[in-house]
């Protein structure tokens, strides 16, 4: 069982990599998404474009690939994959109950879309959730420091950030964003 800090009024939990390990996604994304090869590698450097243009505090790049495909082809798959392959980490079921009994808020913060749905295919209800943001809906990427304000909109709330606990399984995303936000952060 993982320890939450006494202070903590609100755990940010990253999805893809932290709520579930994704060991072999990129083979199954390959296999389902073959015939979009030029797509799939398009969309992987646009994300580390958007990583390296945040670095350098330039603006982000727009996405290089048919948003329809994206949204109607890609992300379909990676749930599909995610319901057939994965499931949610042993830790994070006892960790919301935790956080529930203790009043704390739970948040899911991904850089994909179709956050709800990878959620339900790793069967877990939306309800556990106070908020569930994902980046890309608001033009951004982690480490974004932005991402504080978007998350303190999604909750109506103001938020006391050396109280939040960030969960994710990347110093150079989620631990940056902690860090600038004035954030706790615990890698897994």
């Amino acid at each position: 069982m993982m320890h939450i800090p006494e202070d903590i009024t609100m755990i940010v939990l990253d999805m893809d990599g932290t709520i579930y390990r994704k060991p072999r996604m990129v083979r199954h994304m390959l296999r389902k998404q073959w015939r979009h090869l030029p797509s799939l590698i398009a969309e992987r450097r646009w994300r580390m474009k958007q990583r390296k243009a945040l670095r350098e505090r330039r603006e982000l790049p727009s996405m290089p690939v048919d948003e329809r495909w994206y949204s109607q082809s890609y992300l379909p798959a990676m749930v599909d994959i995610i319901r057939k392959h994965y499931t949610a980490a042993e830790w994070v079921r006892p960790l919301i109950a935790e956080c529930k009994q203790r009043g704390i808020k739970v948040v899911v913060l991904s850089d994909y879309e179709a956050v709800e749905d990878k959620l339900k295919a790793l069967g877990l209800e939306t309800e556990l959730f106070d908020a569930i943001v994902a980046s890309g809906d608001h033009g951004t990427i982690k480490p974004d420091v932005r991402l504080g304000t978007i998350l303190a909109e999604k909750l109506h709330a103001a938020i006391s950030w050396q109280h939040v606990l960030f969960i994710g399984d990347r110093d150079d995303t989620e631990g940056e964003l902690a860090r600038a936000l004035g954030a706790q952060f615990l890698k897994v």
